[in-house]
């Protein structure tokens, strides 16, 4: 039996704390829908969800219920999507792009993107005002 859409948030979470990102939650009201936020966002976010989402959304990393295999798409910027059974594959890969981009800018500006980040959308509607830190 496939785990939940809350079981596989909470995995996800544990994991990603496991690992050191600061991870925002919030659970969609209309839908079963989780968002994770990963470093304030600058390591992207992680949409858990079993349908798709919004076409004006491009979440980086989408853990999808409905899907059977794994892919990732290009465009503007790549998005990945991974079916219930690859979550370390996920787990893989947000700790990869993560080492990437402090590689890429240096551990103190990523760190200081972060507190860019936080502050800057403290009270900015919609995700920011309602997600728990977890």
């Amino acid at each position: 039996m496939a785990p939940t859409i809350k079981q596989l948030a909470k995995q996800v979470v544990k994991a990603a704390k496991e690992h050191g990102f600061v991870v925002q939650r919030y659970d969609a009201y209309s839908t079963q829908s989780v968002y994770l936020k990963l470093d304030y966002g600058v390591s992207n976010s992680i949409r858990i969800s079993n349908h798709a989402g919004k076409k004006h959304l491009a979440y980086r990393f989408n853990l999808l219920t409905d899907i059977t295999e794994s892919y990732k798409q290009q465009g503007t910027h790549q998005r990945n999507f991974y079916c219930h059974e690859d979550v370390q594959l996920l787990i893989n890969d947000i700790v990869r792009h993560r080492q990437a981009q402090i590689e890429r800018y240096g551990r103190e500006s990523y760190e200081r993107l972060m507190e860019k980040n936080k502050h800057a959308n403290a009270d900015a509607r919609g995700f920011w005002q309602q997600a728990k830190l977890v």
